[in-house]
């Protein structure tokens, strides 16, 4: 993907279809108005507003305050500036994951910090986190006492994180005379995905994009409808609270809409495989790189 077009890959959330966003987009049938069920951190809904195949794109989570931050990043309302979330210690984020009430700042630093984007561990194992933060303290403050304090120096015209970040991989590159693997910030980069959809000029495609918060049962779907759902995916080995299949299949059966495509790595009842999208880039919960399907309920 170009870096023009990153910002379509949403915020890091977990089950981001990033990778897989434009293919998918790509297969479904053009039409009035697109719902994205489980929207999760938006790269399915943004990649359909880019693509102009549809008048009005819903996404919708029902989880409010991953919805609103993403509006916020996208209209700049409210305004976050960035920078304030570049280095967190582990008992700072789990105070916020333990101790603050649900917003969309909290979930901001709980995206950003948290290992797999899942909201729940820190990014890092304690043997490396020493390391980690001081390398970060290092390059936007350089206050560490340190060699490494020539980071902030070498970085200093960068006023934006993927400026710094950029610096920082140059700089490791120069200093340690490697062009291949290096160690990353990986909290940088996830705030660099936030930070480009800070960045988005208004465009009459994405005035097309709608938000809600529903439960998917409370969805008002017209039969003229594409929808597109990725729920939790079945037999992966990890538990969403709360999540139950035979009451979503019970919906698939009840949706008006005659065009119901489902991401998942199984076929479900009812459902044709529509499209093999292969195997994810990443491994699964069950430490295996399965090949994800397009499915096509038929009833």
């Amino acid at each position: 993907m170009k870096n023009s077009e990153k910002w379509m890959c949403g915020l890091p959330y977990v089950g981001n279809k990033g990778q897989k966003a434009q293919q998918i987009i790509d297969l479904l049938p053009s039409g009035g108005r697109f719902i994205d069920v489980f929207g999760g951190g938006g790269s399915i809904s943004l990649h359909a507003c880019n693509s102009g195949k549809w008048d009005e794109v819903i996404y919708n989570d029902r989880r409010k305050t991953v919805v609103n931050l993403l509006k916020a990043l996208i209209e700049d309302s409210p305004h976050f500036d960035l920078i304030k979330y570049v280095y967190m210690d582990r008992e700072t984020f789990y105070n916020w994951r333990d101790n603050m009430p649900d917003s969309i700042e909290r979930t901001l630093v709980l995206i950003a910090w948290s290992f797999g984007n899942n909201m729940r561990d820190y990014l890092w194992g304690k043997k490396v986190e020493k390391e980690k933060l001081q390398r970060t303290r290092a390059l936007f403050f350089g206050n560490t006492g340190t060699k490494l304090d020539d980071l902030y120096s070498y970085s200093k015209n960068e006023t934006s994180i993927s400026g710094k970040y950029k610096m920082f991989h140059k700089w490791r590159r120069e200093e340690m005379n490697i062009s291949g693997h290096y160690d990353i910030l990986q909290q940088l980069g996830q705030l660099q995905q936030l930070e480009r959809l800070k960045q988005l000029e208004p465009t009459e495609r994405l005035q097309q994009l709608e938000y809600s918060t529903l439960d998917y049962h409370d969805l008002i779907i017209r039969p003229d409808d594409i929808v597109y759902c990725d729920p939790p995916y079945v037999n992966t080995g990890v538990n969403y609270g709360g999540w139950n299949p035979d009451a979503f299949y019970a919906w698939l059966a009840a949706c008006p809409a005659k065009q119901i495509y489902i991401s998942e790595y199984t076929k479900l009842p009812h459902t044709e495989v529509a499209f093999n999208l292969g195997k994810k880039h990443s491994l699964t919960a069950v430490g295996t790189r399965r090949e994800e399907l397009l499915l096509e309920y038929v009833g």
